[in-house]
């Protein structure tokens, strides 16, 4: 990715970041986390990865907390990130963090099994 595009990622996650904590007052979207974004070389699209801890049911309302959110969430990111265009965003989750967990709980539950044999 060209550097440029790096850092207006970057700037978007954080920002999103920020207007969940202080503006968005959505129930749904108390619990999430946002992981990264991503935008296109053009700067036209944005995909921002969120996580949530939680079954599948709290991953289906943080999508639908996004969705509701959507117009709000842009025009609050980018009223402080100035963009010639501003792109169209989708939210993603991101599983990353929950296989890493689940690889965790595999390699310790190894190990005591290990130490009890």
């Amino acid at each position: 990715m060209i550097e440029r595009n790096k850092r207006v990622a970057e700037l978007i996650a954080r920002e999103v970041s920020l207007c969940l904590e202080f503006e968005v007052n959505d129930t749904r979207l108390k619990n999430v986390t946002i992981i990264n974004a991503e935008i296109s070389k053009d700067l036209k699209f944005c995909k921002i990865f969120f996580s949530v801890m939680g079954s599948e049911k709290e991953i289906k309302k943080a999508l639908s907390g996004f969705e509701s959110s959507k117009n709000f969430i842009k025009k609050v990111v980018f009223s402080k990130v100035l963009l010639r265009v501003v792109p169209e965003i989708r939210f993603e989750y991101y599983d990353g963090l929950k296989q890493a967990f689940e690889i965790n709980n595999i390699i310790n539950n190894y190990k005591i099994n290990k130490l009890n044999k």
